[in-house]
């Protein structure tokens, strides 16, 4: 249930009510071959380029504006709280929420809820200059600001909203220069992924995002539509989303009887490092749904744990991330 929280928060901050089903897996459905051992790494004969630089945990700040923005800053979403820090502003950082795990140097910030248990007690004792939502946080911007505290809303769910929520931080916190050439450096390091994409030529493959796991039992998923930030990786990973050819908005569920109609050549998950073993009991699952084409060939693939639904600055790695897993099979 745990794990289930944490993902269903963290989804929120891209999209509003996203219940990705995470369930815990109870059983492997039925025995299957032994697997290759797990890996995002590329197969023999392709070779990606370098990740790009991470800015989060490596940032860049302008030298004039080093002494600039407020002394404290609570953040009450993962990707608002990577910004910050890819701002040079991790020291001014007096709030976060729980599920800011994958970021150093923030472990000894206290925790303060998230979205939609925010301790606004907590909140108002630490005394911050500057509290952080997203943009769908809606009754919870105005309880802060009911509080007397500065809030603001910063854009999300679209690759142009991170570049946006960027330049609205940095002017939010006097270090637009910084914020300028924070996005430069992201835009550049895409565009270098796209020209290795256009130069590797592989065809293009229907790929399907889940937001999350396939829950046991098969349960209808939710999966990135045309949109999200997500949607826009698979397109520049030279591939195409799946879930266009039945939604219309950003997000949403499919049946189990859609799914196979949708029929995808890949399915990317969000989990951890998975075992051989885990990925045994993942293609089980999906086997209980139908013949997919993506069982079948063994083109389920986990791009990473659910950090990486996070829309901030590390969108570069993510998409260095996609091209590792859809440059496997196919």
């Amino acid at each position: 249930m745990a794990r289930r929280t944490a993902l269903l928060i963290l989804v929120a901050a891209l999209i509003v009510a996203a219940a990705a089903g995470l369930r815990a897996r109870s059983h492997v459905l039925r025995p299957r071959p032994p697997a290759a051992p797990v890996t995002t790494d590329p197969p023999p004969g392709v070779i990606l380029p370098p990740p790009p630089r991470d800015y989060v945990a490596g940032p860049v700040v302008d030298p004039a504006e080093r002494a600039n923005g407020p002394a404290r800053i609570i953040s009450l979403a993962p990707s608002i709280t990577e910004t910050v820090c890819a701002l040079g502003l991790a020291d001014r950082l007096a709030g976060r929420t729980p599920y800011c795990r994958h970021i150093p140097g923030i472990g000894h910030v206290p925790e303060v809820g998230a979205m939609e248990d925010a301790n606004l007690a907590r909140i108002r004792g630490l005394a911050p200059d500057l509290v952080l939502v997203t943009a769908n946080s809606g009754p919870l911007a105005e309880s802060l600001r009911r509080l007397d505290l500065r809030c603001e809303a910063l854009p999300h769910e679209s690759l142009e909203s991170i570049y946006d929520s960027i330049d609205r931080l940095g002017r939010l916190c006097d270090r637009p220069l910084t914020a300028a050439r924070l996005v430069e450096a992201i835009r550049n390091d895409i565009a270098g992924l796209r020209r290795w994409v256009e130069q590797a030529g592989r065809p293009p493959r229907r790929a399907l995002v889940v937001l999350g796991e396939m829950p046991v039992p098969p349960q209808p998923v939710f999966v990135a539509g045309p949109g999200l930030f997500l949607d826009a990786l698979v397109d520049m990973a030279g591939h195409r989303n799946a879930a266009r050819e039945l939604l219309k908005s950003s997000h949403g569920e499919i049946p189990l009887e859609k799914l196979l109609v949708l029929d995808p050549d890949v399915i990317l998950e969000f989990r951890d490092t998975p075992t051989p073993e885990v990925m045994e009991g993942v293609y089980a699952s999906w086997a209980a749904v139908g013949p997919l084409k993506a069982v079948g060939r063994r083109q389920i693939r986990p791009v990473g744990g659910t950090e990486w639904l996070s829309a901030g600055p590390r969108i570069a790695l993510e998409l260095h991330r996609f091209l590792a897993a859809l440059s496997q099979g196919g």
